[in-house]
């Protein structure tokens, strides 16, 4: 746990001792497993988004466990618990209470009611094992852990099981124990940053830190996944950036957000002088898909768009439902099903479906969300810049990966799993750094007033000199 924070925790007596930490790792090795790994451990059934709407057996153990391990954690530690309940980011509790009011209008209400459970259980995971509770480095290093070893398993099974571990239809990419080998892809990518950043620690060996760095580099090249490389790569360089201190002063982060903001101006005004017009969305990614060899229809995913935005058309303003539109055969996605002749899960862009479901009131929800996010990050780079570069460069992850698959506030998928607890543990880091500033301001009133104190006395016998006593 973090020294820096320790002494304002102590620990609820045990039988067992301090049981908290290793309660902390089990409940973060148990989130990445059970949102990784296929539902029930069913390589039969690789699709987690059906079988989140089934509702098997073994789904309700896994995480049914799961959060009551965090309810028992959040309640030994009730007291931390109720501190950040009152400093989380009040967009997201209103995010979460409006999808439970979506209840009323959704034609799944039962549906939806699972999926709120699911992020009110995760939210309370995610406090359960935040500092001061969970260690500084704690959520980041035990994701480090679980996904080598998931890695290292799929490594073996892709070579010596390929008809589990190599997904042959999408050109022999290997997928492992995952779910698809976008899944591989993106844990892998993420490895590549967690070992960049502790390549520049003190922790581990910097042997140990490159041979991890190049074996999640090549688990993410076998996996094939474009979207994975390119997020690992700018995830790479914006850590790197928002960790050292090439922008220095009080309004440095303002700098940033203006020098993009007139980089992307400076973009639009070139095109629109040589062509008289502003660029289409070709033209914006064709620069990144050229670099992968991709069509700008994005592997046909576009004509999923163009779909759901017809469906977007019939409930613009409160959305269908919180998780009541891709429910498969006979829900009400059969429409797109019949056109597209197969049946699509997600419509492949976050966004999106968060429109679909929740319309425009939900999408402006999740932008606050987003925004309160970005501003807490800002906050924590004033007092500990190297979390908070790793959390940007995740949070630009998370950004950009949801535009291609369907993730954040999908129940409990692995990028909306570590958002939610990256949002826990950053809210939770700013309210010991107010404690820890509100005892020292308060140690610091103390020492002022005794010295006020002891001027007044040493300054009593002066005015009074009949106090002195007589002399001799």
């Amino acid at each position: 746990m973090n020294t820096a924070i320790d002494p304002l925790y102590t620990a609820r007596p045990s039988a067992f001792g301090n049981i908290d930490p290793f309660v902390v790792r089990l409940l973060i090795v148990l989130s990445m497993t059970f949102a990784l790994l296929p539902p029930g451990f069913n390589w039969g059934n690789t699709d987690p988004s059906g079988s989140y709407v089934e509702g098997s057996l073994i789904f309700q153990i896994e995480f049914g466990s799961l959060f009551a391990i965090g309810a028992m954690l959040a309640w030994r530690n009730r007291e931390w618990t109720w501190r950040h309940m009152l400093h989380l980011n009040p967009f997201l509790i209103l995010m979460i209470a409006y999808c439970a009011l979506t209840m009323l209008w959704s034609p799944y209400p039962v549906v939806t009611f699972k999926r709120v459970i699911q992020l009110v259980g995760l939210v309370l995971v995610g406090i359960a094992i935040s500092p001061p509770v969970g260690g500084r480095q704690q959520l980041i290093r035990t994701m480090l852990g679980t996904l080598m070893v998931l890695m290292a398993i799929s490594f073996v099974v892709a070579l010596a099981i390929p008809s589990i571990g190599v997904d042959y239809e999408l050109g022999a990419a290997w997928r492992g124990i995952m779910t698809q080998k976008n899944t591989l892809g993106a844990i892998a990518g993420l490895c590549v940053v967690f070992w960049l950043k502790e390549s520049l620690g003190q922790v581990f060996p910097r042997a140990l830190c490159y041979a991890g760095m190049l074996f999640a580099s090549f688990i993410l090249i076998m996996a094939k996944s474009s979207t994975a490389i390119l997020v690992a790569t700018l995830g790479s360089a914006i850590y790197m950036v928002v960790r050292k201190r090439y922008l220095t002063g009080q309004f440095e982060s303002r700098r940033i957000v203006l020098v993009l903001a007139m980089a992307a101006m400076l973009a639009l005004l070139v095109f629109y002088t040589l062509e008289s017009r502003l660029p289409d969305s070709d033209e914006l990614l064709s620069p990144i898909t050229a670099i992968f060899n991709k069509s700008t229809d994005l592997t046909g995913r576009t004509d999923i768009w163009r779909l759901v935005v017809l469906e977007i058309n019939k409930h613009p303003i409160f959305g269908i439902g919180y998780g009541a539109f891709w429910l498969g055969e006979g829900s009400p996605s059969q429409s797109i099903i019949d056109i597209l002749h197969w049946i699509p899960l997600q419509a492949h862009n976050g966004y999106l479906d968060i429109f679909n479901e929740l319309g425009i009131v939900g999408l402006c929800l999740l932008a606050l969300v987003f925004v309160y996010h970005i501003i807490s990050l800002i906050r924590l780079t004033t007092f500990d810049r190297e979390e908070a570069a790793i959390h940007w460069a995740m949070l630009i992850l998370i950004l950009i990966s949801n535009l291609s698959e369907s993730e954040v506030f999908r129940g409990v998928l692995f990028q909306n799993i570590f958002f939610l607890y990256s949002s826990t543990s950053i809210s939770a880091r700013l309210t010991v750094q107010r404690m820890q500033l509100a005892r020292q301001a308060e140690q610091e009133r103390q020492r002022l007033a005794q010295q006020r104190q002891q001027a007044l006395l040493e300054q009593a016998p002066e005015k009074h000199p009949e106090m002195k006593g007589p002399a001799r």
